[in-house]
């Protein structure tokens, strides 16, 4: 292990010394919610001999990786995964359009700006949609939903996100898993920026499809979203006539199944960077690996309060992979990414009627503590000046507390 260790610091060495000679690109700490900061090791997976896709050798790298990843999603003999080349919402669209029977209906949940997404895609393929709309960023009310099950047996599946990333809460999808089996609905879950860093597991859950991504908490670069689907789906899917061509589910498990491969050219590099994301993940432990995702959200949050900063909410269900800030009075949104920019850290604003009013910050990714301790001092500076900028010679922040460094005493 520590050669190979070795071996992809020392290719990352030559990978940056191309990205430093004739590039316009400039490294930063990336606290945005995916694209991630990946390891050397990945990095170095990007560098590889050409390959054909319809090739043995690809076939081998597709079967060990739908293995991997099933183990992710803590799937079983029941279960396919499928990769598919493009973003978390090629997965979203393949998923919608793959499974909703067409004489039945969906029931898509919304609390946040992806809840939307599904309904839009719903929307384009002309589907029978019911919406429970719960509001942004207020929780999902577990006892209405089996209210609207009990009521429609038309309704032939559910779609929600177990992390809605617009707002940082973590959805019941235990819960809404039960009942999904309890009136006979496949059970349909965005797990793109949960999968790797929540707790999450399909057989539990109860959960048919499950689709996620390979460029958030997984670690990996975008290019690749995979799907886990069980035979309870299947059984569905199977009677169902395409609504899609490059996004049909049945297409992309007949190609699985039998070759080991992918219907149409697929991000061949991407492949190569998440097997070995996956490979980290799996030799971490995913048990480990979602421990080290609550320490490293409790830290940033315990930096955030010590500024003084509040949250979009207080629950007490956030994901441990994001954090939703409000923006001080004294400085705007655009202000502080600019200059926080400046220092090498892109944060990330957030969607809707939360824009320029509070944003994101993200722990996914191949980020240290000391990265996440930098930063802190480095905001805590920023918010300081701007708040003697607009208060005068006033301050809650002296000049030697503004640059102290937040200390970490343990992990």
């Amino acid at each position: 292990m520590n050669r190979l260790h070795e071996d992809s610091t020392r290719v990352l060495g030559y990978i940056e010394g191309i990205l430093n000679y004739n590039k316009k690109t400039t490294s930063y700490v990336l606290l945005n919610p995916g694209p991630v900061l990946t390891s050397p090791r990945v990095k170095a997976a990007l560098v590889h001999h050409d390959m054909c896709h319809r090739d043995v050798d690809f076939s081998v790298l597709v079967q060990n990786l739908r293995k991997k990843i099933k183990k992710v999603f803590r799937g079983g003999d029941e279960h396919e995964v499928l990769p598919i080349t493009g973003s978390g919402t090629s997965a979203i669209e393949a998923t919608i359009a793959s499974a909703i029977p067409r004489d039945k209906k969906v029931l898509v949940i919304i609390n946040g700006a992806f809840g939307e997404r599904y309904l839009e895609v719903a929307k384009v393929h002309k589907m029978n949609i019911e919406v429970c709309n719960f509001g942004w960023a207020n929780n999902v009310d577990v006892d209405v939903i089996e209210e609207r099950l009990a009521a429609d047996p038309e309704i032939a599946a559910v779609m929600m996100a177990h992390h809605e990333t617009s707002v940082g809460l973590l959805n019941p999808i235990t819960a809404i898993g039960a009942l999904c089996r309890k009136y006979n609905a496949l059970f349909l879950v965005d797990a793109v920026s949960s999968l790797g860093a929540e707790d999450l597991d399909v057989i539990r859950d109860n959960i048919d499809i499950c689709l996620s991504s390979a460029n958030k908490a997984i670690h990996a670069i975008a290019g690749v979203a995979f799907v886990c689907v069980n035979d309870r789906a299947w059984k569905v899917m199977e009677t169902i006539e395409p609504r899609l061509y490059y996004l049909d589910l049945k297409r992309y498990r007949k190609y699985a199944t039998e070759q080991e491969q992918t219907p149409f050219t697929p991000a061949v590099s991407s492949f190569f960077a998440l097997d070995a994301a996956i490979d980290e993940l799996l030799e971490d432990t995913l048990e480990k690996r979602l421990e080290l995702y609550r320490q490293k959200k409790a830290f940033m949050r315990r930096g955030f309060e010590g500024m003084g900063l509040e949250f979009l909410t207080n629950f007490g269900n956030e994901s441990h992979t994001l954090s939703i800030v409000k923006v001080p009075d004294y400085i705007t949104f655009a202000s502080l990414y600019t200059q926080m920019k400046e220092f090498g850290y892109i944060l990330y604003n957030c969607k809707d009627s939360l824009e320029d009013k509070y944003f994101q910050i993200s722990n996914m990714g191949n980020l240290s503590f000391d990265m996440i301790n930098q930063f802190l001092g480095t905001l805590r500076l920023v918010l300081s000046r701007a708040q003697r900028s607009t208060q005068g010679a006033t301050s809650a922040l002296s000049e030697t507390e503004e640059v102290a460094p937040f200390v970490v005493k343990t992990w």
